[in-house]
């Protein structure tokens, strides 16, 4: 039955080494020879590898999860991508060694040396400021952002347009807080899905510390963000989420017009 079928290429361990494989091969074609910026070639490679073929919930999972990794990978550690990917060789034990060295990025750091803390601060400064604030948000894409989270209720906070754009320019944005940690990871993942909010949302919005959980006792983190989205993908929505949905909906169409305008 093709709705119980697995397939190792697509899934698994061995889909996500594929995804690096071919992000390694499309850097050495697309940025070693100019041909795009660091930034479109991630933005390009992400936006064509979003969907498969499989119908499954195991495989549709698998392949989202996989899918979310290397989009975190790409746009958030620049410098560790370019240190394995303009290898000489690039191999499955090469493959093995930079997911391993990513997955200890968001480990535990007690009792590490104090160099190779540093050396991880460093890398991750340096991923950070190269990437997280590109392609930057417009004026007009942010009011309209603070106005769709104003209009459903996201945070407990009421958001101001001006004092959002003066602070994302700057990068002093301050903590808020959730209304409904559902709801707010359900309407930034609509949101960048059309590509109005970068991919890595969920790894900007826990390094910076910017939400607060709907509880108050806790900064929500990426694994927080990340495994209520893959609690819910396979659900359908409920009543207010479909509400909710259709207002992003009509926030996404009226700032894909103001792009084309």
């Amino acid at each position: 039955m093709r709705g119980f079928r697995r397939t190792p290429a697509q899934t698994g361990k061995q889909g996500l080494f594929r995804l690096v494989k071919q992000a390694q091969e499309s850097y050495i074609a697309e940025v070693l020879t100019h041909q795009k910026s660091y930034r479109r070639y991630i933005l390009d490679f992400i936006h064509s590898k979003r969907y498969h073929d499989e119908t499954d919930a195991w495989s549709k999972n698998e392949h989202w999860k996989n899918y979310r990794t290397i989009a975190d990978l790409l746009s958030g550690h620049e410098k560790l991508v370019r240190k394995y990917f303009e290898q000489a060789v690039f191999d499955e034990n090469s493959i093995s060694d930079l997911l391993n060295e990513f997955y200890t990025l968001d480990l535990p750091q007690t009792d590490v040396p104090e160099n190779i803390l540093e050396d991880i601060s460093n890398l991750q400064s340096a991923a950070t400021s190269s990437f997280i604030f590109k392609p930057s948000l417009d004026r007009t894409t942010i009011d309209l952002i603070v106005q769709l989270v104003n209009e459903v209720n996201l945070l407990k906070e009421k958001l101001n347009a001006d004092d959002i754009f003066a602070r994302y320019e700057t990068d002093t944005l301050q903590a808020v807080t959730s209304n409904n940690n559902t709801r707010l990871a359900l309407a930034f993942d609509k949101l960048a899905s059309h590509g109005i909010i970068p991919y890595h949302w969920q790894s900007f919005i826990a390094k910076r510390r910017l939400i607060i959980s709907s509880s108050g006792r806790k900064y929500l983190d990426q694994h927080d963000l990340s495994s209520t989205l893959n609690r819910i993908k396979d659900m359908q929505p409920s009543i207010s989420e479909k509400k909710l949905l259709a207002v992003i909906d009509r926030y996404v169409k009226l700032i894909k017009n103001k792009e084309v305008q």
